[in-house]
């Protein structure tokens, strides 16, 4: 890297590589300088992604630069307004998990989509954004872990229902999404699916994942409240009634399910109750606006 800025082209390819853990030494006002942070230089604000001894990647005002060590700490040292500097110092940090799901956005967009994602400078965007965020957030991650706790039970309901959901959300970006079920992995997901649709569409994209909840809910109360070895007798009426009203929720989502694959979601019901309620019961914490009987 230069003593001077270097525009980074395609910021998607660069910026999910970036290792956040790192530290640069500026010493002074300034102290050290780490991912997450806001610094103030000769142009403006700068959002770092990632520093250390050799090298700073940022950005300024939606676009993105690499730029050596020394010459970084040369700009922040020489900035016109040193009380510019000690504001930044204050500035709210942006969380290690929140910089995965800002890595996400970025690798899930263009360099064109991520300035419509953002359209403000990072750090307000994480602050206006947080609660949507930590939301999204919790509901990718119960759908993944009851998804994962059910492959071994209801096959029909692992594939025909979350799979699907799960392709509903990711579209195309699925291979950008880490298979791992961790906080970090699940914010880069997040990240990754804001960053293809853009913040308008994001909120109608992550409530595709309320349906798995609502199926499994209306197994629940219907069957599961008495698990007994009578809980699954269904007359040809009311089987047909609930197999209706589950193709008709997932096809408004954008899910197709067939008669024989509910029939075969309602027989994984009833050999697996016990299973059935317990990964309703991973869902319905972080799914409580959708639900029809709110988490105590």
């Amino acid at each position: 890297m230069a003593d001077f800025p270097v525009p980074i082209a395609q910021p998607e390819t660069i910026i999910p590589l970036c290792n956040p853990g790192t530290v640069l030494h500026i010493g002074g006002i300034w102290g050290q300088i780490e991912a997450g942070q806001t610094v103030m230089a000769s142009d403006g604000y700068r959002f770092v992604w990632s520093a250390d001894s050799l090298t700073v990647i940022y950005s300024l005002k939606g676009k993105f630069y690499g730029q050596n060590s020394k010459g970084f700490i040369n700009e922040v040292r020489t900035a016109p307004i040193i009380e510019g500097a000690r504001q930044a110092e204050f500035m709210a940090k942006v969380a290690e998990v929140e910089m995965k799901f800002l890595m996400g956005i970025v690798a899930g967009s263009s360099g064109i989509g991520f300035a419509i994602v953002i359209g403000v400078e990072v750090s307000e965007f994480v602050v206006e954004n947080r609660e949507n965020f930590g939301k999204w957030k919790n509901q990718l991650e119960a759908v993944l872990k009851a998804r994962e706790y059910l492959k071994k039970y209801a096959p029909t309901i692992y594939d025909k229902l979350f799979n699907a959901v799960l392709n509903q959300l990711y579209k195309d970006t699925k291979a950008k999404i880490p298979e791992a079920i961790t906080a970090e992995t699940v914010a880069f997901g997040v990240g990754v699916v804001l960053g293809t649709v853009g913040k308008k569409m994001a909120k109608g994209k992550f409530s595709i994942l309320a349906l798995v909840v609502i199926i499994l809910e209306q197994i629940v109360i219907r069957f599961l409240l008495n698990v007994g070895p009578e809980a699954f007798k269904l007359t040809a009426n009311e089987y047909k009634q609930m197999a209706d009203e589950i193709i008709k929720k997932a096809r408004e989502a954008g899910v197709l399910l067939q008669e024989g694959d509910v029939k075969k979601i309602i027989e994984e019901a009833r050999q697996h109750p016990q299973e059935i309620k317990k990964a309703y019961d991973m869902l319905k914490g972080a799914f409580e606006e959708f639900s029809a009987t709110p988490a105590k």
